[in-house]
């Protein structure tokens, strides 16, 4: 039985620098990428648990990566779009065409839910039905009415 057991280096972990590794890992993030997907292009790739820590204790990273998770969902928007507007491949038919249609609706799907989650008022699907309150007093309504009958019957006040 051979199995491949990959060997780890001896020695000190790697410095992680994240001056350097951020702008990498917003950049990621701003094309489409999930935070733990981002982190894992980088080599030496730094653990999801000390981004975290990063970002709760850096208010400028937070900003940052609020905006990329912005940029995120922009990107996802316009990867819908491109989604929509593919031809099926031309050697599809049958059963074959219709799994394909349903495996990008699928694609679809996850995409709207994901950017409907990351910029709920830009593309999520909440209606905004508040209604401006004003109370209507129709008794004073009627005695202003009655005021104005009143003043037109007598004619003007010469005063």
């Amino acid at each position: 039985m051979n199995t491949a057991i990959a060997k780890r280096s001896v020695g000190r972990p790697p410095v992680i620098d994240p001056a350097e590794v951020w702008p990498l890992v917003l950049g990621y993030i701003a094309s489409g990428d999930a935070l733990a997907t981002a982190l894992q292009r980088l080599d030496p790739a730094p653990s999801y648990s000390w981004a975290k820590v990063q970002l709760r204790e850096n208010p400028d990273l937070q900003a940052a990566y609020r905006a990329a998770i912005e940029d995120r969902a922009d990107t996802l928007a316009d990867d819908i779009i491109a989604l929509a507007d593919s031809e099926p491949p031309a050697h599809l038919e049958g059963p074959a065409l219709s799994a394909w249609v349903q495996q990008l609706k699928l694609r679809v799907h996850a995409r709207e839910w994901t950017a409907a989650k990351l910029r709920p008022r830009v593309y999520g699907e909440k209606i905004d039905v508040s209604v401006q309150h004003t109370q209507i007093s129709v008794l004073a309504a009627l005695e202003r009415a009655e005021q104005r009958v009143i003043t037109l019957a007598n004619g003007p006040v010469n005063a």
